[in-house]
């Protein structure tokens, strides 16, 4: 079971106590279910991209908490815009993913969860081949820096 929270919520210190309860509660329902529990780590607001320091500080907690595995989207906005500033990840509203922000999002969760390495895959969603190639390269750098949970020190 794959789970998210906006990204406001564990980045602001009044909503984070609620985002760590309800990670807890769903775990353990999911849990009691014979599902595991996964986290889908949100991205900055494209106007405030230090939120990333905290939110990947906080659902790295949630995974830890909860021995889940995290899927790191939010690493993976913060590494391709660094390669790639001009690349247009956010909507005009500075919040939401554009196609190819969506298309990162994918290809981060396949790296993750399943461990299929996303490069060479012949879906682009409409994206150029460049920009496919290089988000597809970039979940999956992310995915392998980012720690699974048995690999992952309780902080």
């Amino acid at each position: 079971m794959l789970m998210m929270d906006c990204s406001r919520c564990p980045f602001d210190a009044a909503t984070r106590p609620a985002f760590h309860r309800y990670a807890r509660k769903h775990s353990k329902a999911a849990r009691a279910r014979g599902v595991t529990p996964a986290f889908f780590m949100t991205w900055a607001y494209s106007d405030k991209p230090e939120m990333i320091d905290t939110l990947a500080a906080e659902y790295f907690k949630v995974g830890n908490e909860n021995a889940a595995r995290v899927v790191p989207a939010g690493l993976a906005f913060q590494r391709a815009l660094a390669g790639r500033p001009a690349l247009a990840l956010h909507v005009a509203d500075r919040r939401h993913p554009t196609l190819a922000g969506t298309y990162l999002a994918a290809c981060t969760v396949l790296a993750s969860l399943y461990g299929i390495d996303p490069r060479g895959n012949s879906y682009d969603a409409g994206l150029s081949a460049d920009n496919s190639r290089y988000l597809q390269q970039v979940a999956w750098e992310t995915a392998q820096a980012f720690p699974a949970p048995e690999r992952r020190s309780r902080r």
